[in-house]
C-alpha cells in the first residue's frame, strides 16, 4: 500500500527578512554598548569658520590704475634726490643737510654730525617750551606797595615775572626786526591812575629774584654781549636799553635797576610824583598787589622769538623753563629741562649739547636729523610752524630768496655765527610739506660769499619737487 506524500511546508519569505533585520540590528546594538563602555573621551569640536572671500574686483590688484599718485610720489622722489646730491657736495667743512617729505628721508648727509646750529636752537627751544609750559602760558608783572588814600607810603616794588616783552611804545622803533606782540609798561602805569595813585613817598625798586642774577652767558665773545644777548634779567624794560626813554644810549648794566628807572619815567609823566630815586631789591612777599599785567600768550612769545630771532627772549624763556620744570631760574636749569624733555619724546639726543637757549654759544650742538624730527613732530600748521620767518616776507627771511619760487612757500629759522650759517623749515608743495635742515659749519660760512651759493642750489633743488610724471600719465589707457 503506497502512503500519500506529505505536502512541503513553505518558508514564509516576510519572516525570513525580519529575522535578516533583527539579527544585525541586536548585534549592531551589542557591539555599541561595548564600544561606549570604552570610549576614549575627546575635546569638544572646534568649528572654523571661514572668513568670506572678498568680493572679486575689476581692477587687479598690482594695476597702475590703482595707484598711480604713489607711483608719481616715488618718482619725484628719486628725482628729488638726484637734485639734491649736488647740494650736499657744496656743504663742506663739519656740515650737515638731511631732507624729508612726509616722514620718508630723502637725503641724509651727514645727517647724524653734531653740528653747530647758532640761532636753529631756538626750534628745538620753542617746541619744548610748547610743550612744558602749554600754549596759553603768560607771564606776569606787579606793582605791589602800601597805598591809602592815592599815595603810597614807603616804595614802590615792580617784580618781574620774565617777561622778555614788557616795552615802552616809543622803544620797538629803535630795532632792526621790531618787537611783535609786547606787553605795556604804560599799562601798568594807567592802572595805578585809574585807582587814584597820585604819588610814591619812597624809591621804585625793581625786583627781578625770579631768576638768577647772571647778565650773560660767560662763553659769549665780546661782539655778543650787550649787543646781541643780554643784560638779561626777570625784570627787563626795552631789552634793557637805555635809548627809549631820552636816557643815554647803550643799555643798563642792571635791567632790573633800568626797568625801575623807565618805570619813574613814566609816572612822572602821568602825573604821578616820586618822593625816592630807582632802586633794586626783593619785595615782601605779603605786600599788597597794586596793579599786575599779563603778557601775550606763549605761542605769540614763541612767534615773536622764531620770526625776529630775538636773543634774549630764547634766554629768559630757557630760565623760565628752569622755574617751571627745574625748580631753578638758570641757564643751566633750563637746558636740563630741554634735555630731558627731548629725550622722552623717543629722540636720539646722544649728540645734542645746549649751553644757552639763543645759540649764540658755539659749543651748542645739534644733528640735522633731529632738527628735522622735531619740526616733523610739531609740523607747519603748529604754533611752531606758524611762528618761523617766511621767505622774502616776514622777519629774518624778509629780504631772502626773494624773485624765486621760494617766496611765501619757504618757512624756516635761520641762523648765524661767524663760522655757522644755518637754514631749517618747511617748503609747501602740492604733494605735502618738505621738511629739511641745513646746517653749514665752515670757517666764515656766514660770509654771504660763501653760503648764498649753498641757499641758492638748495633752494632750487626744493623747487624741484615733486617732478616726477604726473599721476594722469599713469593712468592705463
Amino acid at each position: 500500500m503506497i502512503r500519500p506524500k506529505a505536502p512541503t511546508r513553505r518558508i514564509n519569505p516576510i519572516a525570513v527578512l525580519i529575522v535578516c533585520a533583527i539579527v544585525p540590528a541586536v548585534l549592531f546594538g551589542a557591539i555599541w554598548r561595548w564600544a561606549d563602555s570604552h570610549r576614549i573621551a575627546l575635546p569638544p569640536e572646534v568649528v572654523v569658520v571661514e572668513a568670506p572671500l572678498p568680493t572679486p574686483s575689476a581692477t587687479p590688484v598690482l594695476s597702475l590704475r590703482r595707484a598711480p599718485q604713489t607711483l608719481a610720489n616715488a618718482a619725484s622722489r628719486d628725482v628729488f634726490a638726484a637734485a639734491l646730491t649736488p647740494v650736499s657736495t657744496m656743504a663742506i667743512g663739519n656740515s650737515c643737510l638731511y631732507v624729508s617729505v612726509g616722514g620718508r628721508t630723502i637725503l641724509d648727509f651727514g645727517g647724524g654730525l653734531a653740528v653747530t646750529p647758532a640761532s636753529n636752537l631756538k626750534v628745538l627751544l620753542a617746541s619744548v617750551a610748547l610743550e612744558v609750559l602749554g600754549p596759553d602760558y603768560a607771564f606776569v608783572t606787579t606793582l605791589k606797595g602800601a597805598a591809602s588814600a592815592g599815595v603810597i607810603a614807603g616804595d614802590l616794588y615792580i617784580v618781574g615775572g620774565g617777561d622778555p616783552l614788557l616795552s615802552t611804545a616809543n622803544y620797538p622803533p629803535t630795532q632792526k626786526y621790531p618787537p611783535t606782540s609786547i606787553t605795556s609798561l604804560e599799562t601798568l602805569v594807567a592802572d595805578l591812575v585809574a585807582a587814584g595813585i597820585t604819588q610814591v613817598q619812597g624809591n621804585v625798586v625793581g625786583d627781578d629774584s625770579r631768576y638768577d642774577s647772571e647778565r650773560f652767558s660767560a662763553a659769549w665773545g665780546s661782539g655778543v654781549v650787550g649787543v646781541e644777548a643780554g643784560p638779561l634779567g626777570a625784570l627787563m624794560v626795552n631789552d634793557a636799553s637805555r635809548a627809549a626813554t631820552g636816557n643815554a644810549g647803550g643799555r643798563y648794566s642792571d635791567p632790573a635797576s633800568g626797568a625801575a628807572t623807565d618805570l619813574i619815567s613814566l609816572l612822572r609823566a602821568s602825573g604821578i610824583t616820586v618822593g625816592g630815586t630807582a632802586t633794586t631789591g626783593t619785595a615782601p612777599a605779603d605786600l599788597a598787589v597794586l596793579a599786575s599785567i599779563t603778557s601775550a600768550p606763549l605761542t605769540a612769545v614763541l612767534a615773536e622769538m622764531l620770526t625776529n630771532s630775538d636773543n634774549n627772549t630764547a634766554e629768559l624763556l630757557l630760565k623760565e623753563l628752569g622755574v617751571h620744570a627745574g625748580n631753578a631760574g638758570s641757564r643751566q636749569a633750563g637746558a636740563d629741562v630741554m634735555m630731558l624733555t627731548l629725550a622722552a619724546r623717543g629722540l636720539d639726543t646722544s649728540q645734542l649739547s645746549i649751553h644757552d637757549g639763543s645759540g649764540l654759544d658755539s659749543a651748542d650742538k645739534v644733528t640735522c636729523a633731529l632738527m628735522v624730527q622735531v619740526l616733523q613732530s610739531d609740523g607747519l600748521d603748529s604754533p611752531i610752524g606758524a611762528g618761523l620767518p617766511i621767505a622774502g616776507r616776514t622777519g629774518t627771511l624778509a629780504d631772502e630768496f626773494t624773485g624765486t619760487d621760494a617766496v611765501g612757500r619757504m618757512h624756516a629759522k635761520t641762523g648765524s655765527l661767524r663760522n655757522t650759517k644755518a637754514l631749517s623749515g618747511f617748503v609747501e608743495t602740492k604733494f605735502g610739506n618738505i621738511t629739511f635742515s641745513l646746517l653749514l659749519n665752515f670757517a666764515n660760512a656766514r660770509d654771504p660769499k660763501n653760503f648764498r651759493p649753498i641757499w641758492s642750489a638748495l633752494q632750487a633743488a626744493l623747487n624741484t619737487y615733486p617732478s616726477g610724471p604726473d599721476p594722469a600719465t599713469l593712468q592705463p589707457r
